[in-house]
């Protein structure tokens, strides 16, 4: 054998022992059900369980007197919450139109996209706000059973037909009350 097979030889077989060995220690890692990869599938669990603040679950969760009683002290703030509502959808609009406009301008659906972000995030947060504040003088289990709901998978029908569940089998029946025009006054989490 020439000096250069030699040198050829040893290096394949280099990354043949390298390659086994990471192929060992990635199979190590991937198959290890130790503490610590337990903790990361239940933090993992526990996130696809979870989804962010919906109000329309909260004030669906709420018995009616307490459910009136928040939206009459959300009175005062209607018309401030329905302005971020239309400016919303101002930006909704405005972003269809920039993505389906020919030729497309990428800079100005990226423009658009983070105008109607910020909207949104300010209609959330201003929400979110009034939710808090009516919410504190609601009993404790009360809206502890109310915001459960609110941040929980459990139940939800687009959740259940993405992971084969049907509506027979979900004992969560929020919209058996809606009859044909929607649903009953006072369930909406609109301002009235």
């Amino acid at each position: 054998m020439s000096r250069i097979n030699i040198w050829i030889a040893l290096l394949l077989v280099s990354v043949l022992v390298n390659g086994v060995l990471i192929g060992a220690g990635a199979h190590r890692w991937l198959s290890d059900d130790g503490a610590a990869r337990t903790s990361i599938r239940a933090d993992a669990s526990d996130v696809a369980r979870m989804r962010g603040f919906e109000p329309r679950r909260f004030f669906r969760a709420l018995p009616d007197e307490y459910r009136r009683s928040m939206f009459e002290q959300m009175e005062g703030s209607r018309e401030e919450v329905f302005a971020l509502m239309r400016d919303l959808g101002e930006k909704r609009r405005a972003v269809r139109m920039v993505l389906t406009s020919d030729p497309f301008d990428p800079d100005a659906a990226a423009q658009a996209l983070r105008e109607a972000r910020e909207a949104r995030a300010r209609l959330e947060q201003r929400t979110e706000a009034l939710i808090l504040d009516a919410a504190d003088s609601l009993p404790a289990d009360v809206r502890r059973a109310a915001f459960e709901r609110a941040l929980t998978r459990h139940g939800d029908r687009d959740h259940d037909r993405r992971h084969g569940r049907h509506e027979a089998e979900r004992g969560d029946r929020d919209d058996d009350r809606r009859g044909p025009n929607g649903p009953p006054p006072g369930d909406r989490p609109e301002f009235h």
